[in-house]
């Protein structure tokens, strides 16, 4: 795995294109905002108090990956008519480069999703903190949030994104392949001895049926969850407490490694990377129904519900020995700091945690990002949900630990994502996972102290 661009190294490369930019743009390079009364009117917190009528026409540039926002944008310029939503797909772009060229442009971008650290924006100068906005804002004032909302956004007291949707993770579950084998679909509050043995009992090779698809998330999810639930790790991806060091190259993680391991060398009910090649790739997707459990998120449910050819439900993770934790992914969004139209980039921030906003989302099978009982009461009314396990959906948005790593020094340069795939899937020696963290923990403190964090 290839190490990271510095901070320093990085934030060179980005003033240099900024250089670029201000050369190309002419004038101020596009960067003095043009309506400056708006933007200090957004940093104290004041609500617009022109009416829609008496408001010049605004459109907001929003880089994004998204694909399926047509509607919630929709929903969001009827609610703000002087407002038009500009979406910049990413197209596989970094997006600090998608930036560059659009400050080149004279076009500065308002908002963006974050492809990597936040740190490393931040450190490039071009994220708004959004502490003030958010103080002085009704929605978020009038609103209950979970416990730990902001901690993966916030870096140095500044509130540099905010969860632009909190995508759950779930177990999913072939009930038709579970039946044909005479297994009842688990409870609840089921424990990782009763999923192993289920993925041992649906398994027949002869058939090419297997208890669990050949996926890394498997590891990615499902086991650095299973280290929280019986107590070996605090965080996901094997994390300590205050997220500065990896507890992956422990003897208990590493028992947990073992574990999962022994679903392919031992049990058989996962294939490996070169058994499901050999196999015509048929298991490596949970739609074929050749498999009986994978991990899925909210992003399989259109396909699943469209074309799926067997009866699927969902479950939470596992129990362990201390906790039912459950994996969620906040998907950052920010304003730009060279955005013309701040306090209406706001605006765009401040819905996405409306009820309209959050029932959609649940529509689309997201999680709810707020704490509110008409929201929590709205997973038993969606048709996203019908004749699906709803109290699993909302277990495990209950139990979510957050994915960290936005504001975790040097945690693009923590290699446990391929080693545990060369581990588990391609029967690498297991005891490669000690030096490597070893060597990773040693960095992040170092990349900390060099930010004076």
């Amino acid at each position: 795995m290839k190490k990271n661009l510095g901070y320093k190294k990085m934030t060179a490369m980005l003033a240099a294109m900024m250089l670029v930019a201000t050369a190309c743009a002419g004038g101020n390079g596009g960067n003095a905002p043009t309506n400056a009364p708006a933007a200090t009117q957004a940093t104290e917190g004041a609500e617009p108090t022109a009416s829609p009528d008496n408001r010049e026409p605004v459109t907001l540039k929003i880089i994004s990956w998204k694909d399926s926002y047509g509607e919630l944008y929709d929903m969001f310029m009827e609610k703000y008519p002087w407002i038009t939503i500009e979406q910049i797909p990413v197209n596989s772009q970094p997006i600090m480069e998608i930036i560059a060229s659009l400050e080149a442009a004279g076009t500065p971008a308002d908002l963006t999703e974050i492809d990597s650290d936040l740190i490393s924006f931040d450190q490039a100068g071009l994220l708004e903190d959004l502490s003030p906005y958010i103080e002085k804002d009704p929605t978020f004032n009038a609103t209950q949030f979970p416990n730990g909302f902001f901690d993966t956004m916030t870096w140095n007291g500044k509130k540099l994104a905010v969860p632009m949707v909190d995508v759950p993770m779930w177990i999913l579950v072939n009930k038709d392949l579970l039946a044909k084998h005479g297994q009842e679909m688990p409870a609840n509050d089921w424990t990782y001895e009763d999923f192993r043995n289920i993925a041992k009992a649906i398994t027949d090779p002869a058939a090419g049926e297997f208890g669990l698809t050949t996926q890394s998330e498997w590891q990615m999810r499902l086991l650095s969850t299973k280290a929280i639930a019986d107590g070996h790790a605090a965080n996901i991806h094997y994390l300590n407490e205050d997220l500065t060091q990896s507890v992956l190259h422990t003897p208990e993680v590493l028992d947990d490694v073992r574990w999962l391991q022994e679903f392919v060398t031992k049990d058989g009910s996962l294939q490996s990377f070169d058994a499901a090649t050999a196999g015509g790739d048929v298991t490596r997707e949970f739609i074929n129904g050749k498999t009986g459990f994978a991990i899925g998120g909210d992003w399989v449910l259109p396909s699943l519900k469209a074309n799926a050819n067997f009866e699927w439900d969902v479950l939470p993770f596992p129990r362990g020995e201390k906790s039912q934790p459950g994996y969620t992914i906040y998907g950052p969004l920010s304003m730009l700091s060279s955005s013309k139209h701040k306090e209406e980039a706001f605006l765009w921030i401040s819905f996405q945690f409306s009820k309209e906003a959050q029932k959609w989302k649940i529509d689309q099978g997201a999680n709810a990002s707020i704490n509110d009982p008409e929201i929590i009461d709205y997973y038993d009314k969606t048709p996203m949900w019908e004749g699906k396990n709803k109290e699993a959906v909302k277990l495990a948005k209950e139990n979510a630990y957050i994915q960290p790593g936005l504001t975790v020094p040097a945690f693009g340069e923590y290699n446990w994502n391929n080693i545990l795939n060369e581990v588990i899937f391609m029967g690498a020696d297991i005891n490669t996972i000690v030096p490597a963290t070893e060597q990773w923990n040693k960095r992040t403190e170092e990349v900390r102290a060099e930010l004076g964090n």
